[in-house]
Formats: C-alpha cells, sequence, structure tokens
C-alpha cells in the first residue's frame, strides 16, 4: 500500500506491505493503478481455479432450458435468500464472525489514515531540519506500520474462517433438503429442471461463500462509511468542487461497466453448467470403459466428446471477449483516478488560489495531505468499479446456489400436500449400527419411540463419532427440530418445539384431538395399497398396474412377476415412497428403517471413498467398531460364502481403496447385499431381482437363511425356482392388469383383475 509522497518530486513513498522507503518519480503514480497502489488484503487463501475439477450430475438426461440470469431483482432476492441461510441468526457464529471482520476491517481503515497523513510530517520535520522530532516520528511509523500488518493478516484470517463456516452452514442446509424425503431422487431421476446439482452443492457453493466471505463482504459494506468520510475531507480541503469532480468520474464508470457486466453474468452461469456437462462425458467413459470397449466405440465417444468441449470453449471464447471489455473499462477508469486527483489539486491552487500563504516544506506537506484524501476517496470508488467482475461470478453461482435452493424447497413442498401420513415419514436421524441387540430393538423399533437413558447414550455416540456438529442429532423429531438444530438453535428451544408438537390440540369447542403421532397398533400388517394405479411420473395416462389392491403382511412372502417393463420394481418405488400413485394410496404402518422395512435395489450400490468392509455389511446404518459385532459379521460371510473377503479387505476396519462396483463380480455383490439383509434382519425385505447372478444352488441357501432367520420377504424376479419360497405369487401381464394367487395352491383362489377397457368411441 504505497501512500506518501505519490508523484511528487524528491518525496518518499512508504510502503506499508513490505515496510520499506524508497525514491520514487514524479511519475510514478500515472503509471499505477489506484487500486495497485493503496492496496487490498487479498483473497483468503491460495485458491486453484474452481472450474478445473467440476462436479457433475451422475444422472445423464436431456438438458433443460437454461433460464437468463443477470443483474435484476430476482439476483437480490437470491442473494437475500443466501443471506438468510449463511447468517440465520444474530447469535450463529457466522454472524458473529461478520461483525468481527467488518470491526477489524474498520481498525485498518484508521491505521490507513494514520498511514496516509504521515507524509505530511515527514515532509514538515525534514523541511525545518528537525532531528529530535524526526527520530519521534520514525517511531510512531514502526508501530503505525505494525499496526497495518497485523490488521491485515488479521481480516485475511478472519475471512478465511468466515468462508470456511459459511460453506458449512451452506452445505448442511441444502443436504438436509437433499437427503430428506427422497429429495436427491425427485430432483436426479423425476425432475428435469436443474443440471448438474453434485456441481451446484460442491464447486458453486464453494465459490460463492469464497468471494463473499474473502472479497466482498467488508469492501462493500465499509464502503459507503469510507466514502462519506473522505467525501468530508475532500470537501474541506477543495470545496465543492472535489466531491463533484470524483462523482461525476463516479457515476460515468459505474454507467460503462453495469452495461458491460451485466451480460457477463448470465455467461458465467452458462460456463459453469457447460464445465459440468464436459465433465460428465469423462465420468460416463469411466464408469463404462468395459461396455465401450466391447462396442469398439471409442471413436464415437472422441466425437461425443469434443462436442461437449465445443460447445464449453464456444461460451468461453463468448465470455471472454466481453470480459475483455469489462476489464478495458475497468483498467481506463482505474488509471485515470490518478491524473484525476492531480486535476483536483491544480484547480484548488491555480483557480481557487488556495494556499498562497504556504511556502517550502508546509506548502509541500499540505498538498500532501490533500492528495492522500483525494487519491483515497478515488481508490474508494474505483475499488468499486474494479470489483464488479468479481460480483459478477459471484451473481452467477449464486444463481445457480439459490436456484438448487428454491427447487428443493418446491419439491418438498409439493411432496408435503401430498405425502403420506406424518408418523410414517422416515426418522431423519443419524442411526448408527450397534451390535447390542436390546438397544437396536429400541433404537430401530417400528411402531415406539426411544427411552431417555438409550437417547443419552446414543448422542454420546454420535458426538464421538461426528464431533460437536453430531450434537442433538438423536433429538431430532419433526422438520422443525431438525431446522432449528441445523440453524444453530439451543438445545431447549428444540426441546419446546418437540413439546408443542406432541401437546394435544384441541378444537375450536375445546375437545382434545388425537396428535400427529397417535402410533399405528401393531398386527403384521405393513403397507396397505388400496386400488393403486401406478404409473410413469411423466406418462401418468399409462398405467403400468391398475387399480391394484393388496395388504403385505409378515409371514407372508410375496412374488412379484412379469415380463420385462410390466411394472414390478415400479411397485417397489411406490412402496418405499419413490413414486406417488395416480389414483388409490399406498399407506405404510411401518417406520421405512432397516430393522422394519428394508428395500434392496436391482443394481447393487456400494459407496466408495475408502470404506471399511464393516461399513459396507451395515449399509445404510454409520458403523462403529463395535467389538462384539465380529463374530456376528464373520457368521455373515461365512453363510454367503465370501470368508476371503477378511484377507482380501484386512479385517473389518481397515479402509479399502479398490472400487467395491468394480472389482467385485455381479454375483459376488448380490451376495453381499444379502450379507447387508441378514445383518439388519428386517421384519420385511423387498428384493428385486437380487439373486439374477447366482446359482440356483446358491439361490436357494440364501433364501433358506432368510426364512431361518424370521425375515419375511417380498421378491421381483423371473426364475421359478423362486416360487418354492413364497406364499402368494402377484402377476403382471404388462398392459395394467394383475393376478394374486396362492403358490402352493394355483389352481385355487386366483382373482384376476384385467385392465380398464377404455370407453367406447361415441359416433
Amino acid at each position: 500500500m504505497n501512500l506518501l509522497g505519490i508523484g511528487f518530486p524528491s518525496c518518499q513513498m512508504f510502503n506499508v506491505g513490505k515496510a520499506l522507503f524508497c525514491n520514487i518519480s514524479p511519475h510514478y503514480f500515472i503509471h499505477r493503478r489506484v487500486r495497485v497502489v493503496f492496496g487490498s488484503p487479498s483473497r483468503c487463501g491460495d485458491h486453484p481455479n474452481s472450474r478445473e475439477h467440476p462436479k457433475v450430475d451422475r444422472n445423464p438426461r436431456n438438458e433443460p432450458t437454461m433460464a437468463k440470469f443477470g443483474m435484476d431483482l430476482l439476483l437480490v432476492k437470491r442473494f437475500w435468500t443466501l443471506m438468510k441461510i449463511v447468517f440465520p441468526s444474530w447469535r450463529a457464529s457466522t454472524t458473529l464472525l461478520a461483525i468481527g471482520v467488518l470491526f477489524v476491517s474498520a481498525l485498518d481503515q484508521v491505521a490507513t489514515y494514520f498511514v496516509g497523513v504521515l507524509p505530511k510530517e515527514f515532509h514538515v520535520v525534514l523541511g525545518k531540519r528537525q532531528e529530535p522530532e524526526f527520530n519521534d516520528l520514525i517511531l510512531m511509523a514502526g508501530a503505525i506500520v505494525v499496526g497495518k500488518a497485523f490488521t491485515l493478516a488479521l481480516i485475511k484470517y478472519m475471512t478465511q474462517i468466515l468462508f470456511l463456516k459459511s460453506r458449512e452452514t451452506t452445505d448442511f442446509t441444502i443436504h438436509r433438503l437433499y437427503f430428506k424425503r427422497h429429495g436427491f431422487y425427485r430432483l436426479n431421476i423425476l425432475g428435469n429442471t436443474l443440471d448438474n446439482p453434485d456441481q451446484r452443492m460442491t464447486q458453486d457453493v464453494e465459490k460463492t461463500c469464497r468471494l463473499f466471505a474473502c472479497d466482498l463482504l467488508a469492501p462493500l459494506l465499509l464502503a459507503p462509511f469510507i466514502i462519506m468520510y473522505y467525501t468530508y475531507l475532500t470537501y474541506i480541503s477543495s470545496g465543492f468542487l472535489g466531491p463533484v469532480t470524483i462523482y461525476i468520474f463516479f457515476i460515468i464508470a459505474t454507467a460503462v461497466n453495469k452495461a458491460v457486466l451485466t451480460p457477463t453474468v448470465a455467461l458465467v452461469t452458462e460456463q459453469e453448467k457447460k464445465e459440468g456437462d464436459f465433465r460428465l462425458r469423462h465420468v460416463e467413459v469411466r464408469s463404462n470403459t468395459e461396455a465401450i470397449a466391447f462396442y469398439q466405440s471409442g471413436l464415437t465417444e472422441n466425437v461425443l466428446t469434443n462436442q461437449k468441449l465445443g460447445s464449453l470453449l464456444k461460451t468461453q471464447r463468448t465470455l471472454a471477449t466481453w470480459r475483455f471489455g469489462l476489464s478495458f473499462a475497468t483498467n481506463c477508469f482505474d488509471y485515470f483516478g490518478g491524473i484525476l486527483s492531480y486535476i483536483i489539486l491544480a484547480m484548488a491552487i491555480f483557480v481557487q488560489k488556495n494556499y498562497a500563504d504556504l511556502h517550502g516544506s508546509d506548502l509541500n506537506g499540505v498538498i500532501s495531505e490533500n492528495a492522500f484524501y483525494y487519491l483515497y476517496l478515488i481508490y474508494s470508488f474505483t475499488r468499486l468499479i474494479s470489483l464488479s467482475e468479481t460480483i459478477g461470478d459471484m451473481a452467477g453461482v449464486t444463481h445457480r446456489v439459490i436456484e438448487l435452493y428454491e427447487e428443493l424447497q418446491r419439491l418438498h413442498q409439493d411432496r408435503l400436500e401430498t405425502e403420506r401420513p406424518p408418523s410414517t415419514v422416515p426418522s431423519s436421524v443419524v442411526v448408527l449400527a450397534s451390535g447390542d441387540e436390546e438397544k437396536k430393538g429400541n433404537s430401530l423399533g417400528c411402531m415406539s419411540g426411544t427411552g431417555e437413558s438409550y437417547e443419552d447414550e446414543k448422542l454420546q455416540k454420535l458426538e464421538e463419532l461426528h464431533g460437536r456438529q453430531a450434537y442433538g442429532l438423536g433429538d431430532l423429531e419433526s422438520d422443525e427440530e431438525e431446522a432449528a438444530y441445523l440453524l444453530g438453535a439451543p438445545r431447549q428451544t428444540r426441546r419446546s418445539l418437540r413439546a408443542t408438537r406432541h401437546a394435544p390440540k384441541t378444537n375450536r369447542h375445546g375437545q382434545t384431538q388425537e396428535t400427529e403421532n397417535e402410533e399405528w397398533m401393531d398386527d403384521g400388517i405393513a403397507v396397505t395399497i388400496d386400488s393403486a394405479t401406478i404409473a410413469f411420473p411423466d406418462e401418468r395416462n399409462s398405467a403400468l398396474v391398475a387399480n391394484l389392491t393388496l395388504q403385505i403382511v409378515q409371514g407372508k412372502n410375496i412374488l412379484i412377476t412379469g415380463d420385462s417393463s410390466s411394472g414390478k420394481t415400479s411397485i417397489l418405488r411406490a412402496l418405499a415412497g419413490l413414486w406417488n400413485c395416480v389414483t388409490g394410496k399406498v399407506q405404510r404402518h411401518w417406520k421405512l428403517r432397516p430393522s422394519c422395512l428394508l428395500f434392496i435395489p436391482q443394481r447393487p450400490y456400494f459407496p466408495g471413498g475408502g470404506l471399511t468392509l464393516r461399513q459396507q455389511l451395515v449399509y445404510p446404518l454409520k458403523a462403529l467398531p463395535v467389538e462384539k459385532d465380529i463374530a456376528r459379521l464373520e457368521e455373515i460371510l461365512k453363510h454367503i460364502n465370501m470368508e476371503y473377503l477378511l484377507h482380501r479387505c484386512n479385517g473389518f476396519d481397515s479402509p479399502v481403496d479398490f472400487d467395491w462396483n468394480e472389482t467385485l463380480s455381479p454375483g459376488e455383490l448380490q451376495r453381499l447385499t444379502i450379507g447387508r439383509v441378514l445383518y439388519h434382519r428386517p421384519r420385511i425385505v423387498f428384493l428385486d431381482e437380487v439373486t439374477s447372478a447366482i446359482g440356483i444352488d446358491m439361490e436357494h441357501q440364501l433364501y433358506t437363511l432368510l426364512h431361518d432367520e424370521n425375515i419375511s420377504f417380498v421378491s421381483v424376479g423371473h426364475r421359478h425356482s423362486l416360487r418354492q419360497f413364497h406364499d402368494l405369487e402377484l402377476a403382471l401381464d404388462g398392459h395394467g392388469g394383475w393376478a394374486l394367487r396362492d403358490v402352493d395352491q394355483l389352481s385355487l383362489g386366483s382373482t384376476a383383475h384385467p385392465p380398464p377397457r377404455p370407453p367406447a368411441p361415441t359416433m
């Protein structure tokens, strides 16, 4: 930050950043930007190009039409939404950090003022040859330099911490909506409105929070106060002429930058989308390497990948063109600001005849002091102008982040209007895998709640596993409690929300009504399907299964059969709450927990990222290294004939680096999936062709194990060998019709339901 004696012969330049004194020429300032001369805290940390490794959507689909965004009221609304997410309350850590950043930045401006007026003192002392006063001034200048250096370092550190906390808060809030009530499924599979939600939650959230916390917060909020103060000082020294000239200069610069900046916002948004699409092509190739090699389609994949790259580069070239214009305008105003300060000084001296009674070192000191006022006021304006490109970048990613947040809010709002009874909504509590059967029976119960003593112990385990962030997760029962927790509300507030939620309700006549948490009587009926018509979400007029009526009861095993695309998996999707029925209803009387209702998809899923063998077996729970679980896990591996995994994975608790889905064969993956079922021992498990890659003998062994463990099952399959393990067969004809038959007496008790006939055409 070079503030002293700028542009004056035989004067000293005082560099705050390095505490150096050196001689400069009269034309020094003209060849330097104002923002460089005065400097500013750099952005926090050395950050790589955030576009280099974008996250992408792993669910390819037709590209939605992208909305055009700009610097408009929609941006203001979305920025305000972002602020409510980042700063949920006055007591939140992000709010306190932001206040601290502003306070330290204000102290930094005070230090800047004292640095700016030091040249006047040096000119006067040196001009009058006052050696004792010079020695005192040197000591004072050293103290100011240390103070200035400390405030700059503290600003950089605090903005870095604020960035990390802001990202944590924003991602926690979005993750809550994304992973709740199958929001991730509805957004990625059923929706067709947003591109690359995972890129928005990772790269875009990171960039938004970093630009806001490190580059924009303090400069934008303190700018009005700095401008007002230095406007007053400029007016005192030069009258109306100085402030009016600088303000006209700023208005012209702002208008030019606004005209060039608006198209850049839309281009930044489009660039982020196409970065994700380009990365998606490479992820698809990596995930399907063997299939592409079998098809001998490397040339085709090359063409398709280059098409995505070409589309990205076209957008980036357009953005580079607009940024050239923006940079040219910004640089012009930056450099011209230095000349403008001399013009104001010249008018004060030559036109207004100010300072006629001052000579020598006194005149030099006054000119140096006034020059600092003018230059810093111009710098304050040009700094705002130079931030225009940063503002444009943040506007683009803010649109993407808040658009995702708004879409998730809309998905949950739509679902809550048509969702099942609240008592059947899946718990959002993070459940831990434990070997204690008594505690497991309580914590994972299908109908009843947990005791206070166990809740305290579970909270302790949660905190040990996840740190302070997990404290209180086990207490959450309602959306309001979960939101209060994630937004930092104290535990007492959350308990008051629970008390309100569980309090008996009264009608207008004062009569007590049933609360929403009244529990179902456990009569063994898990799911009731009442005249449900199931269809693809985007083809609701073409029924896969029409008017299905069925009860799924513990102890009665059901086999769902039919040709491909007849609706077998679609029934499981409706049972799991992934799809809504076109007509009728699906009512789950038990909670969707691994100990009650467990769904095993047709395509095995084993998450990567260095997870242990124990974690893969207890998924979807979060594993804890419980020693008494070892014997049970070893027994499960023996049952599924996969004991060799213990040696291959170096035990149950060593992180595994290989890709489970690529390393294990399809049959091994299906057997390991059955191992999960044996670990959780659900009351009813839904199996979607989970033995299609397994031999008949192993299939018989696995279903026998399920029967011996008293696990009821609803299976989807094509093999005739599956019938021997089931009591009922639900046969689908592929045209909406269905038939429910007793497997043991196929000729008796059959009830066929043909699809409804279309109305006869009228003449």
